[in-house]
């Protein structure tokens, strides 16, 4: 794909090279920088209180649980206007599967668990509750959220089951998945997420994640200007956008010539469905744009071209 657009690259690469203040810069660089040692500390402490709740309860200390981060904070693509932490908790033992067609569980020699995700999140729910007390917790549709204080920051623990996408050899991707109280099943893929975001960090020299966090920053000042479009820029969506912005975009000299020539890449790329149909989020799995998306195209576009007018006013 990179290929096919070099010579919208080099036109881009002159376009990029605009006059902008030493000030502008500067905070591109400032906004580009990884979570300072301090926030690092208090989305850490969160993540072990989480782990201590699920090793004293009764009955969830005996299951196979891993407790694990996902999400900006594992990535560390967090800014601290955007600090809170996600906290999957997944039941090892149980699934969640998905089989190629004509196919079911027969074929795989699996069998309906006596145990619901609905009771596994209630239980989740009650030891979160336990250890950071019923005022500090509230029950969400897909997640337990727990209140910041001055030691933490919010958190987000989400239930998961195992997730395995079988192919017809019976060959298979795993990821997690839960379930929403209205019986929708969402599927996510933590772990090619955090492996694609450090290859695609390394390649452009650790320009990727800088960006990812320019543009949530960005997107922060827009939503204190209450730039509408702003809404719609979800945190795991930029960091998608920017994941398909190709590795050579990355390769000049000031953050500025970087966000300038990604984001005209991106608008040009969004405003036609048929050039970012095959763009997929970090895995490598789901496609970005897809119907079951919370965002879509044009809602991405008038976003991307609201950032570059909000950074010309800079």
């Amino acid at each position: 794909m990179h290929y096919s657009f070099n010579n919208l690259f080099h036109t881009l690469e002159k376009a990029a090279r605009f006059n902008v203040s030493a000030t502008f810069e500067e905070r591109l660089q400032r906004w580009s920088e990884p979570p300072s040692k301090t926030e690092i500390e208090k989305c850490e402490r969160v993540e072990r209180m989480v782990r201590e709740a699920i090793a004293a309860d009764p009955k969830l200390s005996r299951m196979d649980i891993k407790v694990f981060a996902k999400g900006s904070y594992a990535n560390r693509t967090n800014i601290p206007s955007d600090s809170d932490v996600d906290v999957g908790v997944l039941h090892q033992g149980l699934y969640f599967n998905k089989y190629p067609e004509g196919m079911s569980d027969k074929d795989f020699s699996f069998s309906d668990a006596d145990y619901s995700f609905r009771e596994f999140s209630a239980d989740v729910a009650r030891a979160i509750q336990n250890k950071f007390g019923t005022t500090e917790v509230l029950v969400d549709d897909k997640c337990i959220k727990i209140r910041s204080n001055s030691c933490r920051v919010d958190a987000d623990v989400v239930p998961h089951f195992r997730h395995r996408l079988f192919n017809p050899n019976k060959t298979y991707r795993e990821g997690v998945a839960l379930k929403t109280i209205d019986g929708k099943t969402i599927y996510n893929w933590p772990v090619q997420d955090y492996d694609n975001g450090v290859a695609k960090n390394d390649r452009t020299s650790r320009s990727y994640k800088g960006l990812v966090r320019v543009l949530k920053s960005i997107r922060s000042e827009m939503e204190d200007s209450n730039i509408p479009s702003a809404k719609f820029a979800k945190s795991f969506l930029l960091s998608c956008l920017a994941y398909n912005v190709p590795d050579e975009y990355f390769s000049r000299n000031t953050y500025t010539e970087v966000l300038s020539g990604s984001l005209e890449y991106l608008i040009w790329m969004t405003s036609d469905s048929a050039r970012a149909k095959e763009w997929t989020e970090v895995n490598n799995v789901k496609f970005l744009f897809h119907s079951t998306q919370p965002w879509n195209l044009m809602n991405v576009n008038t976003f991307l071209r609201d950032a570059k007018s909000f950074i010309g006013r800079f």
